[in-house]
This record gives C-alpha cells, sequence and structure tokens, in this order.
C-alpha cells in the first residue's frame, strides 16, 4: 500500500485532526461511514463491477448494528486492500480511492483510521487533477461536517 500525500503533519488538517482526539470512537465510525459514500461513488463510476467497497461499508454498518463481527468486516477490508492493488496497477487514483473506503472501515478497529480516510481521499483528488485550493476546501468541508454533526 502506498503512502498518502497528506498525513496529520498537513497544517490544513490540524483542525480536523484535533476534532478526531477529542470525540468518541462511535462518533468516528458513524461519520466515516457516511463519508465514505463519496469515493465510493467515484469508484463506481469507474469500476460499475466492483462491488467490494460498498459491500465494505455495508458490513461496517452492520457492525455498528451488532449483526456481524469485527473479523468479518476486516476481512472484507483486506480482500479491499487487494483490489485496491490490482487495480492501482493501472490506476492510481482508483486505488487512492479504494484505500480511502478501507481506511474509512477500518475506524471500527480505531478511530485514528478517520485521519487516514481523510488523506487518501484528498490524495485521490489530488491525483485527479484537484487543486491545492479545492483539496483545502475538501478538507474544510470535512472539518465542519465532522464538528457539526458531533455537535449536533
Amino acid at each position: 500500500m502506498s503512502e498518502p500525500l497528506y498525513s496529520t503533519k498537513t497544517p490544513f488538517l490540524k483542525s480536523i485532526s484535533d476534532s478526531v482526539s477529542r470525540e468518541d470512537r462511535t462518533w468516528a465510525i458513524r461519520w466515516s461511514l457516511k463519508e465514505i459514500e463519496k469515493p465510493i461513488r467515484r469508484l463506481r463510476k469507474k469500476y460499475p463491477w466492483y462491488t467490494t467497497p460498498t459491500d465494505c461499508k455495508r458490513l461496517g454498518e452492520l457492525f455498528m448494528q451488532c449483526r456481524v463481527p469485527k473479523d468479518q468486516v476486516m476481512h472484507a477490508v483486506e480482500d479491499l486492500g487487494e483490489g485496491a492493488g490490482i487495480i492501482g496497477t493501472h490506476d492510481k487514483v482508483g486505488r487512492a480511492l479504494a484505500q480511502s473506503v478501507a481506511e474509512g472501515v477500518k475506524v471500527i478497529v480505531t478511530k485514528r483510521h478517520v485521519i487516514r480516510f481523510i488523506c487518501y481521499y484528498l490524495t485521490a483528488l489530488k491525483m485527479d487533477g484537484a487543486s491545492d485550493r479545492e483539496i483545502e476546501k475538501e478538507a474544510e468541508r470535512m472539518t465542519l461536517s465532522y464538528e457539526r454533526k458531533q455537535n449536533g
């Protein structure tokens, strides 16, 4: 798995990093499972046959309802990682999108995966031609979304 272009050391991600550290894991999981729909939609457009990202999200939701064990979700995430590697041989954006979904689902293990989800998603956007300003604007939207929902 390649590393994302952004990290917790990226200045415009400090605010959301601080928010994630303050909030509980349950909130982080719920937020992440909602937000991963964006990279899933992008993947679905490019690869309509590739259902593993959607399957992973659904298993994460079922885990939150105590209907499937964590191991089952993590096996699906491993499959997603393998698929990301295969896609990555010819599509770096697709790989970063799949990796972002995997990280977003891994929040069920530990909430620090929220930041990795964000970093991979922003990396995919950048690789797909988004400007630095567009990347920062999306990071700001995500930060406000995280903070608004946790306070509301």
